[in-house]
């Protein structure tokens, strides 16, 4: 893969490229699936069913201030230059979910909260589109627990996540 394909997809096509897809140990049952954008690199967490109903995974945003802070960070993420990326955007039906362990969000969410989630560097902007996993990381939430929503539940994580904006 080169620049100018990553261009093309942004600029002409989907709008986005997906550049990764792997799968942890850790949190099996999930997918993680990178995507660049213009200024932005998004990294998903999937499990099959969100796959099939095309909704439900856990993302998470990171805005730089230009097109090349967005490459240099995905090359020292990904640990590869862009020349050994793959386009997964050719091959969107190609999937792998090992057996599930029953607490794999559990675990995603308990890191995100201790801060030992694998995350990029020097974004400018961070964003989280879920309010499970935002609660999680304001600690509002214990993700041990069985969360009951409330207006109010949702109220503290607003109040918690005044300073990001959705994007």
């Amino acid at each position: 893969m080169d620049i100018q394909e990553i261009r093309r997809y942004i600029e002409i096509g989907s709008g986005y490229i997906e550049v990764n897809r792997s799968y942890s140990e850790k949190y099996k049952g999930l997918c993680r699936r990178i995507y660049i954008r213009e200024n932005k690199i998004q990294i998903d967490f999937c499990t099959a069913q969100d796959i099939e109903l095309n909704e439900g995974e856990t993302t998470f945003y990171f805005v730089y201030t230009s097109f090349e802070n967005v490459i240099k960070s995905a090359e020292l993420f990904l640990k590869k230059p862009v020349s050994e990326w793959n386009n997964y955007n050719r091959t969107w039906n190609e999937w792998y979910f090992p057996q599930a362990d029953k607490n794999y969000y559990v675990k995603l969410l308990k890191d995100l909260q201790s801060h030992m989630l694998d995350f990029l560097q020097g974004s400018s902007n961070f964003y989280i589109n879920k309010h499970m996993a935002r609660g999680g990381l304001w600690g509002i939430i214990n993700p041990e627990k069985n969360v009951k929503w409330t207006f109010d539940l949702i109220e503290q994580i607003g109040k918690a996540d005044n300073n990001f904006t959705e994007y």
